[in-house]
């Protein structure tokens, strides 16, 4: 095989039923992932072996969620199946590395989540995965992909079509997935259904939030939001009943919760956003007192002090008056209060950069207009 069109360049990981390599297509120059199984390992129900179950489910399979299959082979005794390559970090990768997803993100993995899963629950043929954990998500920089599906059963061919029941001892194939993130009732040998998948999913939400393996009572980390948590045990209930039935259950709950979140981030904005315009009204209120008592200090002198002709000036000196400006213009300092001359039309935008419309934006904030 390697000395053929695939080149293995290293392997990826490795599970009970076989490896997983990272490859390069001799004949295309692509990267691919390649499976593996032994002939030993590779019987399934039925006679079918893992590597057809999967390449059969992969093959009808056609969205950005999962791998797209290339091929199925049988070479030296062995099963092969080659998918694209999903390039980035898997979700496991991540918590090891960095610790516990921010609640947000958190949120909005499981979110994406569910569309993939409600796009397997609502195909023809319906499909479950059955082993949704963190190893089988990768996070990609357009979100999370969902890989390896050699758990996966068709639910038109379930061997259990009354979920109510156990499966009769040696007769069919009791389902398993990994502990932890495997429904209980997997573990029972009863029938699978779309909630075995909302289960796993809230076991991954979980874990995304805490940064630890699942564990029976897990106690809320500080910082996640109430209800998030609650999203999480209402997909993790033992009782498959008292759980979201479905993928589309779990998205809308968890929909409403960052639509609501997003909401009161809006209500905190437009507070911060009141703070400063209040901030700015102040700003100008201290700006007008200043200027007032500025020209209070011109209007002050007592008689005797100036010359005809002159104004007093704040530092001591005496001032020509044509020098800042015409005469009528000075008698409006001297005869006029501040919020009077500031009002005047020929004065608009000049005392001290102080609008003239500064009594109208502080009427307008008292009234919780916007402030431009």
């Amino acid at each position: 095989m390697t000395t053929e069109r695939y080149r293995i360049l290293k392997k990826l990981g490795e599970g009970g039923c076989g490896r997983t390599y990272l490859v390069r297509d001799r004949k295309l120059g692509k990267l691919w992932v390649m499976k593996e199984w032994k002939q030993e390992d590779a019987a399934g129900a039925a006679g079918e072996s893992f590597g057809e179950k999967e390449f059969r489910i992969l093959r009808d399979l056609d969205s950005p969620c999962f791998p797209r299959l290339v091929e199925c082979f049988w070479k030296d005794g062995r099963r092969y199946l080659v998918m694209d390559w999903v390039r980035g970090m898997t979700l496991e990768e991540k918590l090891v590395q960095d610790g516990p997803l921010d609640w947000r993100q958190a949120a909005d993995c499981a979110l994406q989540l569910c569309g993939a899963l409600e796009k397997l629950h609502g195909g023809k043929p319906a499909i479950l995965h059955l082993d949704l954990k963190p190893s089988n998500i990768i996070l990609t920089q357009d979100g999370p992909r969902l890989i390896d599906f050699g758990s996966a059963v068709l639910v038109e061919e379930m061997e259990n079509g009354d979920q109510g029941k156990k499966v009769p001892a040696g007769k069919k194939r009791i389902l398993t997935g990994t502990p932890g993130f495997a429904a209980p009732e997997l573990y029972e040998g009863r029938a699978a259904d779309a909630g075995s998948d909302v289960y796993s999913l809230g076991a991954v939400l979980q874990v995304m939030l805490t940064g630890k393996k699942p564990q029976p009572e897990t106690e809320k980390p500080e910082g996640v939001p109430e209800r998030l948590w609650e999203i999480a045990e209402c997909a993790l209930r033992k009782d498959r009943r008292e759980r979201f039935s479905n993928a589309g259950e779990m998205k809308n709950a968890l929909e409403g919760f960052l639509e609501d979140g997003e909401e009161k981030a809006d209500t905190g904005k437009q507070g911060r956003m009141a703070g400063k315009g209040l901030r700015a009204v102040l700003a100008l209120l201290t700006a007008a007192l200043s200027a007032f008592l500025y020209f209070s200090a011109v209007r002050m002198p007592r008689e005797g002090m100036l010359q005809e002709g002159s104004v007093f000036h704040p530092g001591g000196q005496a001032v020509c008056k044509e020098s800042i400006g015409s005469g009528k213009r000075l008698e409006n300092y001297f005869q006029s209060s501040v919020w009077e001359f500031a009002g005047r039309a020929e004065e608009k935008g000049r005392l001290l950069g102080i609008r003239h419309f500064l009594g109208e934006a502080v009427r307008k904030r008292a009234e919780g207009e916007d402030m431009r």
